[in-house]
């Protein structure tokens, strides 16, 4: 039996260096934007924990302003509260409403050394 000589051409044991490219170039780019969607909804769950506690604080002022520390019209107070870990910096303005009988509230809460607010809640409590 005589054996015939095999052609390059019909050998194939492998893949080519273009097909190996574009795999790899399909498996970064997946990997990129997986990367790029852990990445972005990290960040998003801590600014909606932050935006939580905030307004967790804005609610203990009001509750606050409704039962123990009432207001007077035209002054402001600020403080501190620790919420979640983190201390959060208030700010308290008052006034007078529409009417004599309601006094306007703005209440502002930011992270104590942060230049921006995360939470602003406003309303109106009877004056008394």
């Amino acid at each position: 039996m005589e054996k015939l000589p095999l052609k390059l051409s019909q050998i194939k044991n492998g893949f080519s260096l273009i097909e190996v490219v574009v795999a790899l170039f399909i498996l970064s780019t997946s990997i990129i934007v997986l990367y790029n969607l852990i990445i972005s909804t990290s960040v998003s769950i801590f600014n909606l924990q932050d935006h939580y506690l905030s307004k967790e604080v804005a609610n203990n002022r009001i509750a606050l302003i409704h039962s123990v520390e009432k207001p007077s019209i035209n002054s402001n107070r600020n403080g501190y509260m620790d919420m979640g870990g983190k201390s959060w910096e208030w700010q308290e303005n008052f006034k007078e409403g529409d009417s004599k009988d309601f006094i306007q509230y703005e209440i502002l809460i930011k992270l104590k050394d942060s230049e921006n607010y995360h939470y602003r809640a406003q309303g109106f409590i009877p004056n008394d």
